[in-house]
């Protein structure tokens, strides 16, 4: 059987949860034994982590000059010409035209609760998104919590929601340029890992910050924010602006995973305040690296995080600052965060991602 799958998110340069969920999971599908052939469907060259992984893979580059419009004209088109027996999108956009097997995976629903969060254009496209994703014999996520979302707010029914987690490719760490340097950052620092974006619940994150630096023990932090910026980043960036500390918070915008698991390495805490997350990869990353990690008590971060998070309500401030204290000078609670997250990061690989993925390949294309 010839199993298409959109591999554009795989190929961006600039990769965050979505791209890296698509490139590290047809990476780990080609290494599967099965007769089935993956058909790798992108806009332009494949990158080299993509190219020639294996003899079951087929390469199919569609071209297409405008900037918009890819999967719903050029990829409609591919599944109309040349379908494959099973079409597999990564990123929730699925083309109108497609094959009644049809397989996508919807790593959360949060601009249904968080509507002001989304641009119009954005909330449209996944509104068509949506309306398609109903249709579909089966659907993927990433969480039980993004499962029940899905069922709330797009009618699916949980059978037909198969949950694949994450994974998380423990990496040798190789010396590279000292991102503390690139972006002229000291210790100690707090992290924050994600798109600047306004549901990631940054201004929580900088009043606690503004907290944290009237504590005799928190006034020589800074805070580092890293991630591509988002729908909401001008009033973000007025919350920064207006900050007693803004001379101590840094924006690093997006980084190199080499330069990203440096700044894990050296940071007192990774904090993560969002209001919704349907997984959250920076928990597992913070977890490897020896980090300790701060999160909200919302959405899916509890259920990834386990005991090996401190988890605190969403928006309370003095509650980070408490967290992070107890981290800092409580030596048996910061070691016992520390070996739950390099024991519970383990229970999350790219190659279990990918045998139950196929495995929801192979049981939908049993039944058509």
């Amino acid at each position: 059987m010839i199993i298409g799958i959109d591999a554009t998110r795989a190929n961006k340069a600039q990769k965050t949860g979505v791209e890296w969920y698509s490139y590290h999971l047809i990476r780990e599908l080609a290494k599967l034994p099965t007769d089935h052939v993956f058909r790798l469907y992108f806009r332009n060259t494949p990158e080299p982590g993509l190219a020639n992984l294996g003899p079951n893979l087929e390469y199919r580059i569609l071209h297409w000059p405008f900037k918009y419009l890819w999967t719903q004209k050029r990829l409609s088109w591919e599944m109309l010409m040349h379908p494959p027996d099973l079409l597999f999108i990564p990123a929730q956009i699925i083309p109108l035209l497609h094959p009644v097997n049809t397989i996508t995976t919807i790593h959360d629903v949060a601009f249904k609760p968080y509507p002001e969060s989304y641009s119009l254009r954005s909330r449209w496209y996944l509104d068509l998104a949506a309306k398609l994703a109903r249709k579909l014999p089966m659907v993927l996520t990433v969480s039980e919590f993004s499962k029940k979302e899905i069922t709330k707010y797009y009618g699916i029914p949980p059978e037909r929601i198969t949950v694949t987690y994450l994974g998380y490719e423990h990496e040798t760490r190789i010396p590279t340029m000292d991102a503390t340097i690139r972006f002229a950052i000291r210790e100690p620092y707090l992290l924050y890992i994600g798109r600047l974006e306004r549901k990631k619940n940054i201004r929580a994150l900088i009043k606690s910050f503004d907290l944290i630096k009237k504590e005799s023990w928190g006034q020589r932090q800074h805070l580092v924010l890293v991630g591509a910026k988002g729908y909401g980043w001008d009033e973000i960036n007025k919350l920064i602006s207006a900050s007693a500390n803004k001379d101590d918070i840094i924006i690093a915008g997006w980084v190199t995973e080499a330069e990203k698991h440096r700044l894990l390495d050296h940071a007192t805490a990774l904090i993560m305040l969002s209001a919704y997350e349907g997984f959250g990869l920076p928990v597992l990353e913070a977890m490897d690296a020896r980090t300790p990690v701060i999160t909200s008590d919302q959405a899916a971060l509890p259920e990834i995080g386990g005991t090996a998070t401190l988890r605190v309500p969403r928006g309370d401030a003095r509650a980070v600052r408490d967290a992070l204290r107890d981290i800092i000078f409580n030596t048996e609670l910061r070691n016992k965060l520390l070996d739950a997250g390099a024991a519970r990061v383990k229970q999350f690989t790219w190659r279990a991602t990918a045998e139950k993925t196929l495995a929801a390949f192979e049981e939908l294309l049993k039944h058509s």
